[in-house]
């Protein structure tokens, strides 16, 4: 989002100065070097109906770069990989009641029909499949991916941010096949295509260059950073809402202003990617429901991706405050490998080539009954604007919505400036 902001300024013909608190850019799409390999420290895939995303990569020529595939998804229930994500798939899992079965198709059916998504805000997500799906339905398909990604918050999830989810998914399809989509190079093509053309356009990039303090000045605002305090004639934050609050406080503003940047919640991720010499399964995405493990699935990139060695992500979600967040990586890794052997019994400890373990503290906002409600302002402060992907809601992090919106807000800014 802040990449998109700064261009877009650009665009309108300001002088944008990033500054990014990482050593690169992109945030939760930026990549690392994996054992050769330039791959992102967490999945990003692109749906058919990221629009936003298509108009920036036409504006920098990377159009031609973009790639789709028709993907499967599997399910590892009880020991066992099922196939899952067709129709025909849910009618053949007989670990299920037919009832739950035909329940669970009429639900998503009427997911990808649903339009006005308002009368979902105040419902529980966990209420809400209950109803449609019931009782076996959840707990089979749906109890162990709240509760191994939300833990204590599982039954505050809106309604409307699930149904975002599961609807965005299904409409990434074509003649009924799941298709998602990548890019040649990864997001690190995109991102450095972006950073020059930000430059050339006048903009100015820092990194390694954190925020302390943002407070409201004459004809503007003041931020502090390594280079000390200076003046904007505006100033947006695009980092998570909780991490403005030690920025608003050191800036002397308002205690209650400063509780409802606190207040937000979100869960922590501990992201393990490995490099395997074959492939785990043939799926994209497979879900995962097994007392053994507290894992809500794998994602194997290779699978949409052709990258070799094989590269599958394993993501632990869970509040930072969880004792299971402390564990070292070794850990985290570790159970990663149980997991992917129990999944596929054939995988050796030879097998494995590299690892890496990514976390990122605010990493999945959670998205609560009434959620637009318990938000900050937009623009809290005379001339400082604060986001990050909880604007959008009921849709979920994501890349093309994070530009789309950002691309506006710019727009909108640059026309107060003006």
């Amino acid at each position: 989002m802040g990449l998109a902001i700064a261009y877009q300024l650009a665009l309108e013909g300001c002088r944008p100065v990033l500054l990014e608190a990482d050593d690169r850019l992109g945030g939760m799409a930026a990549s690392f070097d994996f054992a050769g390999v330039a791959i992102e420290r967490y999945y990003h895939f692109h749906c058919l109906s990221d629009t936003a995303f298509f108009q920036l990569l036409e504006e920098l020529k990377l159009q031609p770069l973009l790639r789709w595939k028709q993907t499967a998804m599997g399910f590892f229930l009880d020991g066992r990989l099922y196939p899952w994500g067709s129709a025909g798939s849910v009618l053949k899992l007989r670990r299920l009641p037919l009832l739950a079965r035909l329940r669970y198709l009429l639900h998503a059916a009427r997911c990808l029909s649903l339009r006005d998504w308002r009368h979902l805000d105040g419902i529980p997500a966990t209420t809400w499949l209950r109803t449609w799906l019931g009782r076996p339905g959840y707990e089979v398909l749906w109890a162990k991916l709240f509760a191994y990604k939300f833990y204590q918050y599982t039954d505050s999830l809106s309604a409307a941010w699930i149904w975002s989810r599961i609807r965005r998914i299904g409409r990434s399809r074509r003649w009924l096949k799941e298709t998602l989509g990548y890019l040649e190079g990864g997001s690190e093509h995109w991102i450095e295509a972006i950073e020059a053309r930000i430059r050339e356009l006048g903009g100015e990039i820092r990194l390694s260059s954190p925020v302390g303090a943002i407070e409201h000045s004459d004809q503007g605002a003041r931020i502090s950073s390594p280079r000390g305090s200076e003046h904007f004639d505006a100033v947006i934050s695009t980092v998570p809402l909780p991490l403005v609050a030690p920025m608003l406080r050191a800036g002397g503003q308002d205690p209650a202003l400063i509780a409802a940047y606190e207040t937000q919640l979100s869960v922590a991720c501990a992201c393990v990617v490995l490099q395997t010499r074959q492939p785990i399964t043939a799926n994209f995405w497979t879900n995962v429901n097994d007392s053994r493990f507290s894992i809500p699935g794998i994602i194997e990139m290779s699978n949409l991706r052709p990258i070799t060695p094989h590269i599958t992500y394993v993501p632990f979600y869970m509040p930072a405050d969880h004792p299971d967040y402390s564990r070292p990586n070794d850990a985290f890794i570790a159970d990663s490998i149980a997991c992917l052997k129990a999944i596929n019994p054939s995988l050796e400890d030879s097998d494995i080539l590299a690892s890496q373990c990514s976390r990122y503290r605010y990493a999945q906002p959670v998205c609560g009954t009434h959620f637009l409600d318990s938000l900050p302002p937009l623009n809290p402060i005379p001339n400082v604007w604060i986001a990050d992907t909880t604007v959008y809601y009921p849709e979920d992090r994501g890349i093309s919505e994070s530009v789309g919106f950002g691309r506006n807000l710019a727009r909108q800014v640059a026309a107060h400036l003006r």
